[in-house]
């Protein structure tokens, strides 16, 4: 009898098995799914180049030039907390090689500055990297990390007449023709930075690593980014690499804050081979060979570090920028640089609050309910508990409206409690399983009678459509015109007004 129930059993798991949707080609990896979710977090440049009005630190001022005059990391996070960002990622090291955290692979760190000195006598820590994350676990927000691989004070190329017969007067080992190997040092800095610690010995987790590819010099140095993968994936298996064409995420072709409409996941080349030129970035390749998505790397004013003169865009153009990242299934990382107090500065902070009271004035403004009348031209297997059209609607990220696999073209109809005014739809396709679909329309319909608002391509992790006047509409439907296997809608939402 207890075979008999155990062979019941594994028919029944057969059974489910053949009913859920396999994955389409590529997929996420649990630490690429949950990146999607945070949608929106803080870049940070802060260093010398802060205090020398200076973006990438070819002057090679020595660590002296760090001077805050009241940092606060608690104020960045705090800050970025209450705008709805979800994390931040800090300079650790940039461009110009001085390293904000406690190294022993290098002279050329704030700790041999002044300003660090007088900390550690007074009994305070000057370790910023660890300042940082300490405080982004306060105020619960993730934490990351920028590290750039291109090394000016380590460069031959790049003169140095302020550090000469210093301390800071290092051995000059960028390039591969070079005497020394790079490769080693910066393997230490990052091996440096992923073991790091809270002052209560536990690790400090990571959820970005950003290996910018940047340089402003003609020397030529190999990386091996093997090596640097691997000490990643080894001490911060959850931390998501960010790279010009990977690992585990893409730039997005610019720095501007903006895509195309059309966006997908997934490329066909690795970090190693030849980049894409900004088009293909921007767009991704369907169907490619890697889950790759796009973060928009963007600034609240003009320089990534803070400059005197500059000023914050307006609310207005971080919403425009919004709308064009996050709302094309891209993640937008915003710089918020501080001023030399070490502070986000008050009218940064002020814009960012005024953008999150607009984002928020206009995004919760949900008009479809779960227990509004849903239909669909096909569900799955018949099982609507499992695969019906009403999951659309439930808000949990889990479910879906499927259909059966040799179905790749359904629509989906919702009826409204109301006459509503619609200005915006919202809607997310289940990724988990793959990016499938190329082609949808969403009409507005009163009384029956329906117009198209929409005309989609892509659609991957979420999509919002603004529309360029509000329609009037009883009812919505989806039309679900291609897609390369069985569409799988994770969520469709309205907002508006009631009439």
């Amino acid at each position: 009898m207890l075979r008999l129930i155990n062979a019941v059993a594994w028919i029944a798991i057969i059974v489910t098995a053949q009913s859920t949707p396999q994955p389409y080609l590529r997929t996420p990896s649990s630490r690429q799914l949950a990146w999607h979710q945070l949608e929106y977090y803080a870049f940070v440049h802060f260093g010398p180049n802060t205090f020398t009005n200076e973006e990438w630190g070819r002057s090679q001022s020595t660590p002296d030039v760090f001077n805050p005059t009241a940092l606060d990391t608690d104020q960045w996070a705090k800050s970025f907390a209450d705008a709805g960002m979800a994390g931040m990622i800090l300079t650790a090291k940039h461009h110009d090689g001085m390293a904000l955290w406690d190294t022993n692979t290098t002279t050329y760190k704030i700790g041999d500055g002044k300003w660090a000195k007088d900390r550690i006598a007074a009994g305070l820590s000057a370790d910023v990297v660890r300042m940082a994350a300490a405080s982004a676990l306060k105020y619960d927000i993730n934490f990351g990390i920028y590290l750039s691989p291109w090394d000016i004070h380590r460069d031959p190329a790049m003169p140095k007449p302020n550090l000469t017969g210093t301390l800071y007067d290092e051995p000059q080992i960028f390039g591969d023709n070079t005497t020394g190997d790079y490769n080693d040092l910066y393997a230490r800095q990052l091996t440096e930075l992923v073991t790091l610690q809270y002052d209560n010995g536990s690790r400090i987790s990571l959820f970005e690593l950003w290996l910018d590819g940047a340089s402003g010099s003609d020397t030529v140095q190999t990386f091996d980014w093997a090596k640097f993968r691997d000490i990643i994936r080894e001490n911060q298996p959850g931390a998501v690499m960010w790279g010009h064409q990977g690992v585990d995420a893409r730039w997005v072709g610019n720095e501007d804050g903006y895509t195309v409409p059309t966006n997908w996941h997934t490329i066909s080349r690795t970090q190693d081979q030849t980049h894409y030129e900004g088009d293909k970035l921007q767009t991704g390749v369907r169907d490619g060979l890697y889950w790759t998505p796009a973060e928009s790397d963007a600034r609240i004013r003009d320089g990534w570090f803070w400059h005197a003169n500059e000023k914050p865009k307006s609310v207005n153009a971080l919403m425009q920028m919004y709308m064009e990242c996050v709302g094309r299934s891209v993640n937008l990382l915003l710089d918020v640089p501080p001023d030399t107090t070490g502070q986000i500065p008050e009218e940064d902070l002020e814009t960012l609050l005024q953008f999150r009271e607009q984002r928020d004035a206009f995004l919760k403004r949900p008009l479809l309910t779960p227990d509004l009348d849903v239909s669909a031209s096909s569900v799955r297997e018949g099982d609507s508990k499992q695969y019906g059209p009403a999951n659309v609607l439930d808000g949990r990220t889990e479910t879906y409206w499927a259909m059966n696999d040799n179905e790749t073209t359904g629509v989906l109809e919702i009826r409204l409690d109301g006459t509503y005014s619609i200005d915006a739809v919202i809607m997310q396709e289940q990724i988990a399983l793959g990016q499938r679909v190329g082609g949808y329309l969403i009409d507005a319909g009163v009384d029956g009678a329906y117009r198209t608002i929409v005309n989609g391509t892509s659609l991957g992790y979420k999509r919002i459509w603004i529309l360029n006047s509000s329609v009037e509409a009883n009812s919505l439907r989806l039309q679900i015109l291609q897609s390369n296997a069985t569409p799988l809608i994770s969520s469709v939402q309205a907002l508006g007004v009631k009439q």
